[in-house]
């Protein structure tokens, strides 16, 4: 499968967000400012509670902020229209969440097609769901429904349907957050090889120290603030793997 996204960036400047209950503001991110290159994988760490989803949540256009801008390739989201936004996620962002959020009464291709289908002819459509299935290693369970699958092979259906619209960003919300130490070793390894080939921008959000050492770049938050950043380290990613072999248990925060 080719690469299909062209040059893209993120700029993030002082990006805040509050939510508001009653008479109560509670601030969830407050003045986030970072850069996010095509290619990059991002992984955000912190705690629960920390502001991770949020900030998810406002790149992928789920949410508009409070103050503070996020340049796309030049498009300034909080000024757009909805109509405007839903192009945006439909033609930019694939979305990987925890719970699948499968269709329980389509098959593995139907649930991937459903989403190829969203910018693509039937025919291509069609092509591209078994190919991408062939990717993700399901080519023959295709035919099967959610719950003939087990948690491993329903993330990765999942996968599959976020690639389908050719996005440039993949966002993925604790992705491996519901599954056991060997698939997710599986998972993350599908989720890096799609990076690499494909040169698909990758924010994974998780409170797992261990997955940060897969990063390019890790983003650490605390309290809805950023409170240190680091670079990938070879040796930190062999440690990592290492671990998730030896032990089920990953360090958290």
């Amino acid at each position: 499968m080719a690469t299909w996204c062209k040059t893209m960036s993120i700029q993030i400047e002082d990006l805040s967000k509050d939510y508001v209950m009653g008479e109560l503001t509670v601030p969830a991110l407050q003045e986030i400012t970072i850069s996010i290159e095509e290619g990059d994988f991002i992984v955000i760490l912190g705690p629960s509670g920390s502001g991770k989803t949020t900030f998810l949540n406002l790149i992928g256009a789920l949410d508009r902020p409070s103050k503070g801008k996020i340049h796309f390739n030049g498009l300034e989201l909080a000024s757009l229209s909805e109509k405007k936004l839903t192009q945006y996620r439909r033609g930019n962002v694939g979305f990987i969440f925890q719970f699948y959020n499968l269709v329980a009464s389509l098959t593995a291709f139907e649930n991937v097609e459903l989403a190829a289908k969203l910018t693509n002819s039937s025919d291509e459509a069609s092509k591209i769901t078994k190919e991408l299935l062939d990717v993700v290693g399901l080519g023959d369970k295709s035919n099967k429904f959610p719950a003939q699958l087990s948690g491993g092979e329903q993330q990765r259906v999942a996968i599959a349907r976020a690639l389908a619209k050719k996005p440039k960003i993949l966002l993925a919300d604790e992705p491996t957050g519901n599954i056991d130490s060997e698939t997710t070793g599986k998972i993350l390894k599908l989720l890096k090889q799609i990076n690499k080939d494909h040169h698909v921008t990758m924010i994974l959000i998780t409170h797992n120290v261990g997955i940060s050492y897969l990063a390019d770049k890790v983003i650490y938050l605390r309290d809805g603030k950023i409170f240190g950043t680091s670079v990938y380290d070879p040796a930190k990613e062999e440690e990592f793997w290492e671990t998730l072999t030896a032990a089920p248990a990953i360090e958290k925060v």
